[in-house]
């Protein structure tokens, strides 16, 4: 009988802990380190014939020395952003010619808001000429959790599977002991903080890896966007191929872009 109750009273005070865990405001501020990896021939495949040989030799080295970004994420458990920070490089100098263009492109943070139901993000993108603020659901990563391990900045981490965008396949790593239910770009959804993630966008290998995470009892404060054309993530997508299929149109009758 003893026992019987024991074992009751250790339920319930496990499950009491498991639920003031998933409760627990944490303000966070942390960094992470984005390496993109590219194939040097698809990539040249994008450059337009009369500018390979000038283009060739710089990417080829850039890309040999690796491309590396730094991003801040922050989050007070209810919203969080995640920004890339302005001064990029790569492994032997200060912004190659892929890095700046990441810079150019995703010089806005990404949102998250957990308060609403369902939960949200948020991205804003500037195009120079047109504004547009992304605003969709977090997508449903369909994650598998298996039992593979691994020590990461200092966390112990559980490896899961998940696919986004319907075909792309997501391998993130989570630490149990930090309850956000949070992570890099838009991936959310594990019973605790991703503190790395890979998976392949447009022919490139992206890879996200905590590096320093800091937490604090001071409420952090986030405002979410509300300037540009509101589109959906597919919206978006629909918006940015017709942007390219007239670069493309202009760069082919000779038509100077500047």
């Amino acid at each position: 009988m003893k026992k019987a109750f024991l074992t009751f009273a250790l339920g319930v005070i496990t499950t009491t802990i498991s639920l003031a865990q998933d409760n627990k405001k944490q303000n966070i501020d942390a960094t992470y380190i984005c390496e993109m990896k590219l194939d040097y021939d698809q990539t040249m495949k994008n450059v337009p014939a009369e500018y390979r040989a000038q283009v060739g030799p710089m990417l080829k080295a850039e890309l040999d020395a690796g491309v590396f970004m730094t991003y801040f994420f922050k989050s007070n458990s209810k919203t969080s952003t995640f920004v890339l920070e302005q001064k990029v490089g790569n492994a032997q100098t200060q912004g190659g010619m892929i890095a700046q263009q990441m810079a150019a492109f995703d010089n806005k943070p990404t949102y998250k808001d957990f308060t609403a139901t369902p939960n949200m993000y948020y991205k804003e993108v500037d195009l120079g000429a047109k504004q547009y603020l992304i605003k969709d659901v977090i997508p449903d990563y369909k994650w598998k959790i298996s039992r593979e391990k691994s020590e990461i900045a200092g966390y112990q981490a559980t490896k899961a599977e998940g696919v986004m965008m319907d075909s792309i396949k997501v391998v993130a790593w989570y630490a149990p002991s930090i309850p956000l239910k949070d992570g890099p770009t838009s991936l959310a959804g594990l019973p605790g903080l991703i503190v790395k993630a890979e998976f392949e966008a447009n022919g490139a290998t992206m890879i996200y890896t905590l590096k320093e995470l800091n937490i604090s009892d001071k409420e952090l404060k986030v405002t979410l966007p509300n300037k540009g054309e509101v589109v959906t993530q597919d919206g978006f997508m629909k918006a940015m191929k017709e942007l390219q299929e007239k670069y493309k149109e202009m760069m082919g009758s000779g038509v100077d872009t500047k």
